[in-house]
């Protein structure tokens, strides 16, 4: 527990008062159910589990039901207030407006400022495990989605993926619920807004954006590096931000809203399964927020390199197809699951604007250039090239 994830929790573990939060979730349960003459009285789970930003034990009521409580690891401010409220709205927008299962939330605290003396939310208990711990977990599959999973498990998070982008509201920014029971759209961290088009969103995200490690770092990280190709890596992280900022008003295919939720992390450590991987629930909304749709991805598990960022030209044959058997298959994965989305866009009815989005390599590019160079920071000297077919206008 000796490292700064392993403090975080034990200092945590120290501020939570949980007696009060026991008591919190008897009262709030036992008014669920109607039972205003008796508290059904809970205790804690035998394990509490943690994750790089909460800790999330369990609470079992005397009646047999099971809930879990999120609780933010870091002492709250208003920063993280806000971020836990958006969770909360964006769960509380999906559930109305789709059949994806989200973990239904009972009560919720978004600062200290109350008994318990933590920022938490109690969450409907899903009997299953994140489809990345499944079937044995990293030792035996070392995080990847076991091959003869594939199919079904593909096809299920396509129709999901379907469902949420469908979701879509008239600005870009984070998801509020409001006073009445309506939702609205606020500002995102740090860019601010909310943003009435896509342009002003990539603007402000090229103004407010900073490469996440200072020079220093990456120095002493390229230090086996020639100094030129060092050069070339800081000078491609000086501009990438400004170049986006130039060419912001020829990014969007469309410019204007509506535009559609998006899962800041859609990746199979988020995605609760059952032993037969069907899909029992999304979880962790943290960071939720409408997008451009430039800016909509495959699900993290079916991630790719673009062709216009990959370091080694021989990787890829003179038809700009892959020669790897790895990205082959990968390439041949994300194939099929945009048609599997096509399909459930015609079943459901929906316009073509996600399948079209996945389609579109150039925006898959710039999204994927976007996401790497704000987190992890990837360290590359090639982000201009994802913003090439916007300076020669073919977006495909």
């Amino acid at each position: 527990m000796d490292s700064p994830i392993g403090r975080a929790v034990q200092d945590c573990i120290k501020r939570t008062r949980w007696d009060e939060l026991r008591r919190y979730a008897s009262r709030l349960h036992s008014s669920d159910i109607d039972n205003d003459n008796d508290i059904v009285s809970c205790t804690l789970g035998p394990s509490i589990t943690n994750g790089l930003h909460h800790l999330v034990p369990t609470l079992e009521f005397a009646d047999g039901a099971q809930w879990v409580a999120r609780i933010q690891l870091a002492p709250s401010t208003p920063e993280l207030a806000a971020k836990m409220q958006v969770e909360v709205d964006t769960m509380s927008l999906l559930r109305e407006r789709t059949e994806v299962p989200i973990p239904k939330v009972f009560g919720y605290e978004v600062d200290t400022d109350n008994p318990v003396g933590v920022a938490f939310m109690l969450t409907e208990f899903l009997p299953g495990m994140v489809a990345m711990e499944a079937d044995g977990g990293f030792a035996v599959h070392r995080a990847q989605i076991p091959a003869e999973r594939r199919p079904g498990f593909y096809s299920a998070v396509a129709e999901i993926q379907v469902q949420i982008t469908s979701v879509r509201l008239p600005k870009i920014g984070t998801v509020v619920k409001l006073a009445d029971g309506s939702y609205g759209i606020g500002p995102l961290p740090v860019l601010g807004g909310p943003f009435e088009t896509a342009t002003a969103f990539f603007e402000a995200w090229a103004e407010h954006t900073k490469f996440p490690h200072s020079t220093d770092i990456i120095q002493e990280v390229l230090s086996s590096h020639p100094p030129e190709y060092t050069s070339a890596v800081l000078a491609s992280l000086r501009d990438f931000p400004a170049q986006i900022k130039v060419l912001a008003s020829r990014i969007p295919g469309s410019d204007a809203g509506p535009f559609p939720v998006m899962h800041p992390d859609f990746f199979h450590s988020n995605i609760m399964v059952d032993s037969s991987y069907n899909i029992l629930g999304v979880i962790d909304w943290e960071g939720a927020s409408t997008v451009p749709w430039e800016l909509v991805e495959f699900p993290l598990f079916l991630d790719a390199v673009p062709i216009s960022m990959d370091r080694v030209p021989s990787n890829y044959d003179a038809d700009g197809n892959p020669v790897d058997e790895g990205t082959k298959q990968r390439w041949k994965e994300r194939k099929k699951y945009v048609e599997m989305v096509e399909g459930f866009e015609r079943a459901r009815n929906r316009d073509t604007q996600l399948s079209s989005a996945l389609k579109n390599r150039t925006y898959q590019g710039l999204s994927y250039g976007m996401r790497v160079y704000r987190e992890p920071g990837k360290l590359t000297p090639l982000y201009s090239r994802v913003l090439e077919p916007f300076r020669v206008g073919n977006k495909e």
